[in-house]
């Protein structure tokens, strides 16, 4: 018999199914796929499948268990978080207008004061801002006063009775389990819980999930040369019939997919993890759900909620952790599922209303409990826990079963089947409004096409701080993916790329943003260097992808992103690439282009620009560097047609004393200028006019995969007042002739000193012009169209102190 008395620890460990080296679907995947790579499969290839093992010793199903398939488009994804100890429901939901709540919990209570409101009566501990965040926008469903008839105060008893799911019979499988025998098939990658062992709510009659440890694995994880050679060579075996039998090329082809397999999921582990243990686990979640392996379910959570001592600190330092492991979740967590994806909490029970003798709580029977994420209808369900009456040693009384809200998931998220998985029909609560992934690219991706350019006045896509964004940072290795066509006057079809202002605003650390078409592989090109804390942008020219969108993947720690359309590029007639010497039209400095001193706060100036610097009076738009200079605030510009009115966008990020610049494509108003607006604070405004789009013109724009044409950091900085001539025709997918100009991402690297660099076509006298101005000791990019000079060479020119330059070709436009 159990002892009632038994400890969280140990009744997790009695719920969870050990590892056992013989049974495949009980293996972590270390050892699964160890057993395959250096056992099974190196005998089999080295001898016939008889002299190493029994048919019978190949477990049922293992050619087709590691073939995980990505999730539909339209799966639901749910993310279930333990909190085991049973949490006090009552200081995480807080009912901070009830008196007898004051009473009862004493000294634990939460001040009024320091509760986050979520209505008139009940709101949130205030460890919990993250969360709060959420549910302000919709994303949260605070289920109140959850509980079961009869309930148990033994950790195990109540433990089991939350996994097993049913009301009725021993608890023997998990309601996650019967689900997935419910699903069919042998796939191991359904279900997964990161961890050591397998849970009990993950193990079905006759399918299971699978345990990946939150640290990962290193077999067939590895990228270096000598791995890769490995791998190659163990794939030599599956290549052809090794003529001794179907059995020995059955291994040969297991051990293959055991490496695809492996390759698939390093990445996960590739990154460093962060610190804290649920932290860990949930940015481990997201990175697994955005490798696409076809999990449906992953099982994490934390211990130390048995607070009968010292409840204060240790239960605010918990939902500390869980605040700030949502937080890292929803940063790592790819855009493209984040309308797929639902997280649900769930503990054994709660604890008592009134405090005890050791400023803790003891066992109870109901609590609160969220359901997280896009498709859910946010708001408060059930009802708060009365209170009134009770003594010492009573327990609360429930108001929610908690398989109603397992049937509600079930249901609402995962394609229904609850009645069959619970035993039983439990009321729905209605927890979603809309059904997983909605918002999905679907679609092929468009084909490469020459692009003529129409401009656009400049329209907001994308802000990840605002609803309508993802409302936090991309964290490293996320991805935002961004819809661009059927927005702000960029057509639904008949597009190429689009040109875009992409910022990132308060990094956390040295990184980069890339750019690419969503549904095309990812380019080795960072688009915008990008230091901490400053808001830097880079126009970037990108194939339009799968159902129109783009995707911005952040490298390192966590950043804020926008991106602004200014123009798009399409097959039929329209505007095309003229590009010019760079020629300066404004500067604020000395005068040049009428006007002199700094733009104040909310000013603006319109800058002539047709019948100067060789842009003709039937240019559409024009193509500027604009270079804010000594500004004495952190502000903006804005670009945009003069005597239109101003978007809501920007051209320019910038911050205090910073020098910087930006690549822009303006459409040119009715009276031949562009319009520049100032924010904050005073500002020198410098643009130089660097090519023209026009009816007339011959440049059509043709996008090209990143391809790096100079890296100056394997060998010597350019040093001062030196150059670099870059051949340009005949590399990455550039004809060898019929081109006008490139488009060029230029960064620059450990400047030893403020500067400027200047790209001119070869053959020509380097012009009054800067394209990139780095400041000392900070990394930062810009792109840069440039008319190719002779020999198919453009240059490239340092100014002060030395600097490391990495240049990549990501487009070109025709002759």
């Amino acid at each position: 018999m159990i002892d009632p008395d038994i400890s969280t620890e140990a009744a997790r460990a009695l719920l969870t199914v050990p590892i056992d080296p013989t049974d495949r679907l009980t293996l972590d995947r270390r050892r699964f796929l160890q057993m395959l790579g250096y056992g099974v499969g190196a005998g089999a290839m080295l001898g016939g499948l008889g002299e190493v093992l029994s048919p019978g010793a190949l477990p049922g199903g293992l050619r087709d268990a590691w073939a995980g398939s990505p999730v539909a488009p339209t799966d639901g994804i749910l993310v279930l978080i333990g909190q085991f100890g049973g949490s006090d429901g009552l200081n995480t939901v807080v009912p901070y207008t009830n008196g007898d709540y004051y009473a009862q919990h004493g000294a634990l209570a939460i001040p009024p004061s320091h509760v986050l409101p979520l209505s008139g009566q009940v709101g949130l501990h205030p460890n919990l801002p993250f969360l709060k965040s959420l549910y302000d926008s919709g994303d949260v469903a605070v289920v109140q006063g959850v509980g079961y008839p009869n309930p148990d105060l033994s950790h195990f008893s109540s433990m089991a009775n939350w996994m097993y799911g049913k009301a009725t019979g021993s608890p023997n499988t998990g309601w996650i389990g019967r689900w997935l025998d419910g699903m069919g098939g042998t796939d191991l990658f359904k279900a997964a819980s990161v961890g050591q062992g397998l849970p009990l709510h993950l193990v079905g009659d006759v399918a299971r999930g699978i345990a990946i440890p939150q640290w990962g694995d290193r077999f067939a994880g590895g990228s270096d040369e000598h791995d890769r050679w490995m791998y190659d060579a163990l794939r030599g075996f599956s290549a052809t019939p090794a003529g001794r039998g179907p059995w020995h090329d059955t291994i040969a082809t297991t051990m293959k997919n055991v490496i695809d397999v492996g390759q698939q999921i390093g990445p996960v582990f590739a990154r460093d993890l962060p610190d804290g243990e649920l932290t860990r686990q949930l940015t481990v979640v997201a990175r697994l759900i955005n490798a696409d392996l076809g999990l449906r379910v992953i099982d994490t959570g934390f211990g130390g909620f048995d607070t009968h001592a010292d409840q204060p600190a240790g239960l605010g330092g918990l939902l500390t952790d869980f605040d700030q492991a949502l937080k890292s979740f929803f940063q790592t967590l790819d855009d493209r599922f984040r309308s797929r994806v639902t997280i649900m909490t769930y503990s054994e029970f709660g604890r008592t209303s009134w405090s005890n003798d050791s400023s803790g709580t003891d066992h109870g029977t109901v609590n609160n409990h969220f359901v997280i994420g896009k498709g859910v209808r946010g708001g408060l369900y059930g009802a708060q826990p009365s209170l009134a009456g009770l003594s010492r040693w009573d327990r609360m009384a429930h108001h929610v079963d908690f398989r109603s809200m397992y049937a509600s998931v079930l249901d609402g998220w995962m394609g229904g089947g609850s009645s069959t998985v619970l035993g039983a029909n439990y009321p729905n609560l209605g927890l979603f409004e809309t059904s997983p992934g909605l918002d999905v690219a679907t679609g092929g991706v468009p084909p490469t096409a020459l692009g003529d350019f129409v401009g656009v006045t400049p329209y907001r896509l994308y802000d990840s701080r605002v609803a309508g964004g993802r409302t936090i940072e991309l964290g490293p290795g996320a991805i935002a993916e961004v819809q661009v066509t059927g927005q702000g006057g960029v057509p639904a079809s008949g597009i190429t790329a689009v040109a875009v202002n992409v910022t990132a605003v308060d990094a956390t650390q040295d990184t980069s943003f890339t750019v690419w078409g969503t549904g095309e592989t990812r380019p080795d090109v960072a688009n915008v260097v990008i230091p901490p804390n400053r808001a830097v942008p880079n126009l970037v020219i990108v194939k339009v992808g799968k159902g129109g969108r783009i995707n911005v993947m952040n490298d390192l720690g966590a950043a804020n992103c926008v991106v602004d359309v200014i123009g798009y590029f399409r097959t039929t007639t329209a505007n095309r690439l003229q590009a010019v010497t760079p020629s300066r039209v404004l500067d604020t400095r000395d005068g040049s282009g009428g006007r002199r001193g700094p733009l104040g706060p909310g000013g603006s100036y319109d800058v002539m620009v047709r019948g100067r610097a060789g842009v003709p009076v039937n240019a559409n738009s024009v193509v500027v560097n604009v270079t804010a200079v000594q500004p004495t605030s952190s502000s903006y510009l804005t670009v945009w047609p003069s005597r239109e009115a101003r978007p809501y966008a920007s051209s320019l990020n910038f911050l205090q004393g910073v020098t910087i610049p930006n690549l822009v494509i303006a459409k040119i108003g009715a009276n031949g200028r562009i319009a520049v607006f100032n924010k904050f604070g005073y500002v020198h405004v410098v643009m130089d006019v660097v090519g023209y789009f026009s009816p007339t013109s011959p440049g059509r724009y043709v996008p090209v995969a990143g391809t790096r044409v100079l890296d100056t950091r394997s060998d010597s900085k350019v040093a001062p007042a030196s150059m670099v001539s870059i051949s340009v025709l005949g590399i990455g997918g550039v004809p060898t002739s019929g081109v006008s100009a490139v488009a060029l991402n230029v960064g620059a690297y450990q400047p030893t000193s403020d500067t400027f660099l200047t790209a001119w076509p070869n053959g020509l006298t380097r012009p009054l012009a800067s394209n990139l101005n780095p400041a000392r000791g900070q990394d930062v990019s810009n792109l840069v169209i440039v008319k190719v000079g002779a020999q198919g060479v453009v240059n490239l020119y340092n100014h002060t102190g030395s600097v490391h330059l990495a240049v990549d070709l990501v487009g070109y436009f025709t002759g």
